[in-house]
């Protein structure tokens, strides 16, 4: 067994029972789910053996409905492939670094302001009643 699997199979691991106990009770709820389709194949059944063309046109639909749903997803396949080779994308553009002259001009501070603050652990700026950055202690 590998090491570095994403699935976890410890089944061998557990003891006899509880294995035991998980292989009955899965293949007891595979039995109601097939013993659920019983009374759809009794009167399947019936209806075939009474009127044979019902059943030729029941597997005709759905032979039909199988035809438009396989034409749907090409038609799908097809429209996403236009839409990914002929819709131009928005890109988000990258923005130039900022330098500590285009702050300066920004907020309106002296560099040496700005440069103490960056070097500081803590900061307290303090703002005007606009919300505009007047100082950097």
């Amino acid at each position: 067994m590998k090491s570095n699997t994403l699935i976890i199979d410890l089944r061998r691991l557990l003891p006899w029972h509880k294995r035991y106990a998980s292989n009955t009770s899965t293949a007891m709820m595979w039995a109601v789910w097939l013993f659920l389709w019983r009374p759809l194949l009794i009167v399947i059944g019936v209806v075939s053996l009474q009127k044979q063309h019902v059943i030729h046109q029941l597997f005709s639909a759905f032979g039909l409905g199988i035809e438009h749903g396989v034409s749907a997803l090409l038609a799908c396949v097809v429209a996403l492939l236009l839409w990914t080779n002929f819709v131009p994308a928005k890109t988000v553009k990258p923005s130039s670094a900022k330098n500590i002259f285009d702050y300066e001009q920004h907020f309106d501070l002296p560099v040496q302001d700005i440069e103490q603050g960056r070097q500081q652990k803590v900061s307290v700026v303090h703002h005007d009643d606009h919300g505009k950055i007047i100082r950097i202690e």
